[in-house]
């Protein structure tokens, strides 16, 4: 696992959309974003790991490539690994019309041939999605809860109100 697991997860959450992460001080997409960037910008490819491109720009070009994504229409999110925290935050996203069909995870490269080997530290990629996800879901489930107090309030507001005519028509 690691950083390259990470993307991909990254990838399925947001399908159709060109998905960046730092490393460093790069911001880098991988397989199937990496293969549309080269033919869309022209940008160089390179490998991440066997069959797995990769691309990369400076994070002070941040603005540069995303406007230039922009222009073709494509759709991006950025994200901002804080390794310290295992946090990722987004930086940056929009929601093209187009969307990346490119099935391919490489561009016939060659260079691939060496393996890499298992990599035995902690995971601090996983953990930052993982972390993601469930401040995803605490945010949603503060939605529900304050939905159905919401509904609560207005059975509650329904019956003292129904309670209030039958009342009111007993005296009369």
């Amino acid at each position: 696992m690691g950083f390259s697991k990470m993307m991909e997860l990254l990838q399925i959450k947001n399908k159709g959309k060109i998905v960046f992460c730092n490393a460093g001080n790069f911001y880098i997409a991988i397989g199937k974003d990496a293969v549309l960037l080269k033919e869309l910008l022209g940008l160089q490819l390179s490998c991440f790991k066997t069959e797995v491109c990769k691309v990369g720009f400076p994070i002070a070009s941040l603005e540069k490539y995303m406007s230039l994504i922009e222009e073709k229409e494509y759709g991006y999110i950025v994200y901002y690994l804080d390794k310290e925290k295992s946090k990722l935050e987004v930086v940056a996203q929009y929601n093209g019309k187009n969307v990346n069909k490119i099935i391919k995870n490489n561009d016939i490269c060659f260079k691939c041939g060496k393996g890499t080997k298992p990599y035995k530290k902690e995971d601090k990629y996983i953990l930052a999605v993982t972390n993601l996800y469930e401040a995803e879901i605490q945010e949603e489930k503060a939605r529900e809860k304050e939905k159905l107090e919401k509904q609560g309030k207005i059975k509650e507001r329904q019956n003292k109100r129904k309670i209030w005519f039958q009342n009111k028509n007993k005296k009369n």
